[in-house]
């Protein structure tokens, strides 16, 4: 194993290694924790934990940091079979299944299945409008909500979607919104609760736009209004209602707390609805309408 030598730790930078170590380089404690439980970091030549308290003149060794900076790291990620449901030579829809992370949010979770660690060991070398971490992806969806998911390619359609994507999110009007072509629809199954009832009891047509804010149970979120399209219901049993749901805005956890919110929490969804779920989520993203970098108005359906 390489190392590279950090100089000796004078007695002003005691502390936790992690502290110590996030100071030191700009990366998150998040990242050393990773490389720690990986035993990439050693003090005086012997493994340490993440809660190691430092002392004067402390010898630290740590595996080459540039390692996990490039997409080398994705060697580690699982392959995972994901059904691709249109090729082209710009782009793809794959379909993702439940439990597969869009993306890793950071090194820690590199070996869980993901869409990014299928695409690097399928095709290698995608564009990304972020970093490798991402590379291919134009959106996400949630680990456990299923469903079609547009790939790029190329820097081509890279682009092309990017300016749809900022047509969509910079317009103010919710008529412009509608009007891009860019359209993505979700299927949610949601408990029929007696709010839930009363809510849409009170819904005189359809489509019904609900334009609220959003308060993701996220860290550090911020309340925003979001726009959700209920375009329709499609099956209801004593315990449960079915919808067809269009986005107008694309926020974390959006048709979730929408319709949570309305007394309709998503079956399975044991973050806005009971913390007792075991079901898998019934949120499916089940159909795409876009223009393609050929002029094309593709639309695609599962």
């Amino acid at each position: 194993m390489i190392y590279e030598k950090i100089e000796e730790v004078p007695v002003k930078k005691t502390g936790r290694i992690d502290i110590r170590l996030s100071q030191q380089f700009s990366y998150s404690r998040s990242f050393f924790h990773h490389i720690i439980a990986r035993w990439w970091v050693k003090v005086n030549n012997k493994i340490v934990k993440k809660s190691y308290q430092l002392k004067p003149n402390d010898q630290i060794d740590i595996d080459d940091v540039s390692r996990y900076l490039s997409p080398v790291i994705l060697d580690e990620a699982p392959y995972t079979d994901i059904p691709i449901i249109l090729e082209k030579e710009d782009y793809l829809i794959i379909n993702k299944p439940k439990g597969v992370l869009s993306h890793p949010k950071n090194v820690r979770e590199v070996h869980e299945p993901s869409v990014v660690g299928f695409l690097y060991h399928t095709y290698k070398n995608l564009p990304t409008i972020w970093n490798f971490i991402r590379a291919g992806l134009l959106h996400r969806l949630d680990k456990n909500t299923d469903g079609l998911m547009i790939i790029a390619k190329t820097e081509r359609w890279l682009e092309h979607f990017k300016k749809l994507f900022q047509s969509k999110s910079e317009s103010k009007k919710r008529e412009d919104k509608e009007a891009t072509e860019l359209k993505k629809f979700y299927r949610a199954t949601t408990y029929f609760t007696p709010e839930g009832k009363k809510f849409i009891d009170t819904i005189k047509e359809f489509p019904y736009i609900i334009e609220e804010p959003v308060v993701a149970k996220l860290p550090h979120t911020v309340a925003k209004i979001w726009i959700t399209k209920i375009r329709e219901i499609t099956n209801t049993t004593d315990t449960t209602i079915t919808f067809n749901l269009e986005i107008l805005t694309g926020r974390t956890h959006q048709i979730r707390y929408h319709l949570s919110h309305h007394g309709l929490p998503i079956v399975g969804d044991y973050l806005y609805g009971s913390s007792d779920e075991t079901t898998p989520m019934q949120l499916t993203a089940y159909k795409l309408i876009f223009r393609d970098p050929d002029d094309e108005l593709i639309t695609v359906e599962i």
